[in-house]
């Protein structure tokens, strides 16, 4: 049976979670708006934006965006990733004490 102060970690842990996750996605917001102000050509006339390939523009918003979706994911359906990196961690553990083990037996019987 949990303790309320295990009971309490876990909801402070989470919580932190989703506040990191809205300072992710207001600095998202933020600097994109930004970039996309730059890169219309607004700031400078279009003197330096115009040699800047359209493509270039969406990469950052794109892969950012699916960072900050991930991060969502994680910080608001609970930790079912953290249940796949806590198996991950276990079988590296493992694996290196296996390791270890095995070379301490080849090297005892040397």
């Amino acid at each position: 049976m949990e303790t309320n102060a295990v009971k309490y970690e876990r909801a402070r842990k989470r919580v932190s979670h989703i506040k990191a996750w809205y300072y992710h996605l207001i600095i998202y917001i933020v600097i994109n708006v930004v970039f996309i102000i730059f890169n219309t050509g607004i700031i400078d006339g279009g003197s330096i934006s115009g040699y800047i390939p359209w493509w270039s523009s969406l990469t950052m918003p794109i892969c950012w965006g699916l960072g900050v979706l991930i991060s969502g994911i994680y910080a608001f359906k609970g930790y079912k990733f953290d249940h796949f990196y806590k198996r991950w961690e276990e079988r590296k553990i493992q694996e290196y004490l296996d390791k270890e083990e095995k070379e301490v037996q080849t090297f005892t019987k040397e």
